[in-house]
């Protein structure tokens, strides 16, 4: 017996009973938003976690074969309903976002002991930035790369940037990328 449920947030759910077991698979359009998680339906609202929705040729997908004995036991069966929820956001390319451990995203061993605190961070068509507050009573987070940084403004803020290429070098920006029209440039 096989049943197709459309999931609320989008998607499709299909279960095909395998004697005591159920075999799902939920699908959804990749839509680049982040990950989301399934959730199954009972007929009293119960809910019960599903899974991840992953990555799979283009789309998100989930296969899952559970026990009708789980499903009872969760207030779940017979399935009567699921939801897609996204349940963490991807950065859009080009927001700023708080990278905790920026000294991981560059190869120079100086480098890496420089980007000790959590810096803004955002991904550029070639590579990434990181931005740090600047302050002219404050000592420079990155004052090995000073002569490389650019006073913008982000957030309404004076910040300090700097371009790195995406295997972590940095790099001199000219501008090109449109950063300073996006951060602000003061």
């Amino acid at each position: 017996m096989e049943r197709r449920l459309a999931m609320t947030g989008g998607g499709t759910l299909r279960l095909e009973r395998e004697g005591s077991y159920v075999r799902l698979e939920a699908r959804r359009a990749e839509d680049g938003q982040g990950l989301y998680k399934v959730w199954l339906f009972g007929k009293q609202g119960q809910r019960m976690l599903a899974g991840t929705l992953a990555p799979e040729n283009g789309e998100l997908r989930l296969r899952r074969r559970l026990s009708i004995g789980q499903l009872e036991r969760e207030g779940c069966w017979p399935v009567e309903g699921a939801e897609a929820v996204l349940t963490f956001s991807f950065p859009k390319r080009g927001a700023w976002y708080c990278e905790a451990k920026p000294g991981q995203m560059v190869k120079d061993t100086l480098l890496r002991q420089l980007l000790r605190h959590p810096m803004l961070c955002r991904k550029t068509g070639e590579g990434f930035q990181l931005a740090a507050p600047f302050a002219q009573n404050r000592p420079v987070e990155l004052n090995a790369l000073f002569c490389l940084a650019r006073v913008c403004r982000v957030e309404g803020k004076p910040y300090l940037v700097w371009s790195f290429h995406r295997d972590g070098q940095p790099e001199v920006s000219d501008g090109s990328d449109g950063a300073d029209q996006k951060a602000g440039r003061l």
